[in-house]
């Protein structure tokens, strides 16, 4: 769990769990540190769907003023919904919490979004509902809207079921849900353990644009002359744009998120060191490839240093060579961000 928002919400429900009880739905509205009037959702299943049966303004900002009553997975492409309903229905069958860590495209950036989703008993309704709450790590934007119907919708890097002391069966994952999970590179997790998965998985239209959503963004900074025959070639493998200046890639990096990042030695308004240095003090998910100016004994290396992992290559730079680089940078930070969701001893 990496959101302060999420980590006060699971909290307090832990707090409010007793054995084989539920929290009571009305003492989240009651709880003034949460901010559940605003951030909140609530989420409740009939006839084999799954409804917002509330939502808070910041989250309906964001969905839409129409969400409430409409199907969760209305905002998710076809290929996806069957997914999105296997997920949460094991939380409301088996009474399990989920913690899901995931990037969105919404048109004109990518965000990082956590949303937590928890059991909780509903009075008035005598029947279970989920309580939850979404936490992004980037400032507001008022463009900031899902793109329904999008085949780029949501990556999930990460998703653990959470019932502490117990274990969770998800064998209600179809083979097809499974495939599309490991298309996109996701983590399935039970209490933060390693989740038994299908050996017999179900690709097909689904998984290929789960795969898609798992493509890296790109962002290459340095002359567009001199790049072009690289720029063609990555714009068919990658979410790829270019720009040529330090002041350009900083505008794109404060809202956007970048999974790695091309920068030449020398840019137009500065050095690309000074670009890394940037990224890597924010502390953010962009993995660094440092296009150097040949020089004698220059050779391509990796420099890893406290603050992140820097992919160094010398000029002339070789197609497989760029993309082995890219490549290595997308996985060394898809690494790093769950062991950001799960905790620095994840995979040791």
């Amino acid at each position: 769990m990496r959101h302060e928002h999420c980590k006060k919400l699971f909290d307090f429900w832990r707090s409010r769990c007793r054995e084989d009880t539920l929290p009571d739905l009305a003492a989240f509205f009651l709880e003034p540190s949460l901010n559940f009037k605003a951030r909140g959702v609530v989420i409740l299943r009939e006839a084999g769907d799954i409804f917002y049966d509330y939502c808070g303004d910041e989250v309906l900002k964001v969905l839409g003023p129409d969400i409430l009553g409409k199907s969760m997975t209305s905002v998710y492409s076809e290929k996806f919904k069957a997914l999105q309903l296997e997920s949460v229905g094991i939380c409301f069958d088996q009474r399990v919490g989920v913690d899901r860590y995931s990037r969105f495209w919404f048109g004109h950036r990518h965000k990082d979004v956590e949303w937590l989703l928890l059991p909780a008993w509903d009075d008035v309704g005598n029947r279970t509902v989920l309580v939850g709450m979404s936490a992004t790590f980037v400032a507001p934007d008022a463009l900031d809207a899902l793109a329904a119907g999008s085949d780029l919708i949501e990556r999930i890097i990460a998703q653990d079921y959470l019932s502490p002391g117990r274990d969770v069966d998800l064998g209600s994952f179809s083979r097809t849900s499974w495939a599309v999970l490991e298309a996109m590179g996701a983590e399935i997790t039970v209490n933060g353990a390693t989740a038994v998965r299908s050996k017999v998985a179900i690709g097909g239209e689904a998984a290929y644009a789960a795969r898609k959503t798992a493509t890296a963004s790109i962002l290459a900074v340095t002359d567009l002359d001199a790049f072009t025959v690289h720029a063609g070639k990555l714009a068919c493998l990658y979410k790829f744009r270019q720009v040529e200046s330090l002041e350009d890639a900083r505008t794109i990096l404060e809202k956007d998120r970048v999974d790695v990042m091309l920068v030449s030695e020398r840019i137009e308004g500065g050095l690309g060191l000074d670009l890394i240095r940037d990224v890597q003090n924010r502390g953010g998910d962009t993995g660094c490839v440092l296009m150097l100016e040949p020089r004698d004994g220059a050779t391509d290396t990796a420099v890893q240093t406290e603050r992140g992992l820097v992919y160094c290559l010398v000029k002339p730079v070789g197609d497989f060579a760029l993309r082995k680089a890219i490549d290595d940078a997308a996985r060394f930070i898809a690494k790093k961000q769950k062991k950001r969701f799960y905790g620095e001893d994840f995979g040791r």
